[in-house]
């Protein structure tokens, strides 16, 4: 209907204004973490459940709100991450929008609390240790933003921090699994460490050497721990690569069915830093798969050049690295060397260490000293009673475990 002539239209007042929703281009992968999607949503004025979702996350954190949003900075794997990892100029022009990005993340990070405390939830503000999973890189700088509330004077720090340590879950965490074409941190890593490992020193020396030198910026040297299941070949990768956390060296282990992704995986952690021992446990292949050619490439036959900051290691319970019968077993890999496309893959580790089972002797003192951490003082018949547990099972570090877990205190 058409308004009658000289009728004014009528004023309008007090309509809220509509927050202008700037979105995140340095960090926008960000826009999908849980706790920061959250926080932009109450800063946009669409509270509805933005606070309990914040709650929610933050509940189960052991971070405060603003350890939690420095950790999904360091954790970014979005646009600003990747051009930092690639190499960044000081007066590169997008340092600057990075500076503002962080500076507004800092301060949803300074108002969380003001937001969980509408929602009935009480956090502290501080800061906490590095947690099990946290690279040591990764923690200092997380330390540091979260004492800060203008993070905006941090964009080269945390460029530098990528250029280093990569993004995503490489740069935070210093365990990780590679599965299903993802690289992901573990959040609870198995805590071998160097004095868990009882006897054996003199084969570890040359394992030892060469993964402190590699973490250190050395070369990287393939290497193969070879022997019967129970050895403690995969333990012992791990507590070597435990030893060298302060060095910043990263271990990836990868699923089994995932060698034919080895390319990628390169490519994903390839960069200045940091370095990666990736680990290929129980290696095994079967007749069908071609497995063992994808391996072969990727260690030193593919067109694409290996990353010098990544090394190999792989442990196997068969030395010819395949399923066999027993009649055709080969358990002498320096004999196998040389017979057939298994053997030629064998070759391409620079280390093969032997880990056979225990002797006698050995898996006894290993037995009773295991029993003896746990707190179980088994007296003058602790090494007999390991010895029948030996003979029944196995030699091995794993039946010495066993043994200590089971034993009752003399």
């Amino acid at each position: 209907m058409a308004r009658p002539a000289g009728l004014a239209r009528p004023a309008v007042t007090n309509l809220p204004a509509v927050p202008t929703i700037v979105p995140l281009i340095a960090y926008a992968d960000l826009e999908q973490h849980p706790l920061v999607s959250a926080l932009l949503d109450i800063e946009a004025g669409d509270t509805g459940d933005a606070a309990q979702r914040a709650a929610r996350f933050l509940f189960a954190s052991p971070m405060s709100p603003g350890e939690a949003v420095a950790h999904a900075v360091l954790s970014s794997d979005g646009p600003f991450a990747v051009a930092a990892h690639h190499g960044m100029a000081p007066a590169d022009g997008r340092l600057a929008v990075a500076s503002r990005e962080l500076a507004r993340l800092s301060k949803l990070a300074a108002g969380a609390r003001s937001v969980l405390a509408g929602a009935g939830v009480r956090v502290d503000d501080g800061t906490s240790a590095a947690a099990p999973w946290e690279s040591a890189a990764a923690a200092a700088l997380r330390v540091q933003m979260a004492g800060d509330r203008a993070w905006g004077a941090h964009a080269e720090a945390v460029a530098d921090f990528h250029a280093t340590q990569g993004v995503g879950d490489l740069a935070t965490h210093r365990v990780l699994r590679f599965h299903d074409g993802r690289l992901e941190g573990v959040a609870r890593p198995d805590e071998v460490g160097m004095a868990d490992l009882i006897g054996g020193r003199p084969r570890r020396v040359p394992l030892e050497t060469a993964i402190a030198s590699f973490a250190r910026g050395g070369p990287a040297v393939d290497a193969l721990l070879y022997g019967p299941p129970g050895t403690g070949k995969s333990a012992t990768v791990r507590a070597l690569a435990h030893a060298l956390v302060p060095e910043g060296l990263r271990l990836v282990q990868v699923a089994r069915g995932e060698l034919d992704r080895l390319p990628d995986l390169f490519s994903r952690v390839a960069g200045a830093g940091p370095r990666c021992l990736v680990l290929l446990d129980d290696l095994v292949f079967d007749e069908a798969g071609r497995g063992d050619r994808d391996l072969r490439a990727a260690l030193e036959g593919d067109v694409a050049a290996r990353p010098p900051n990544v090394a190999v290691w792989a442990t196997s319970n068969r030395m010819r690295l395949v399923h066999e019968t027993h009649a055709t077993r080969d358990d002498d890999i320096e004999e196998s060397l040389g017979r057939g496309e298994r053997a030629a893959l064998a070759s391409r580790f620079a280390l093969r260490v032997h880990v056979p089972p225990l002797g006698q002797d050995e898996f006894c003192r290993m037995a009773v000293e295991l029993a003896r951490r746990q707190g179980r003082d088994l007296g003058a018949g602790g090494t007999a009673a390991a010895a029948r547990f030996g003979r029944e099972h196995s030699l091995t570090p794993r039946s010495a475990h066993h043994f200590a877990a089971l034993a009752e205190a003399g």
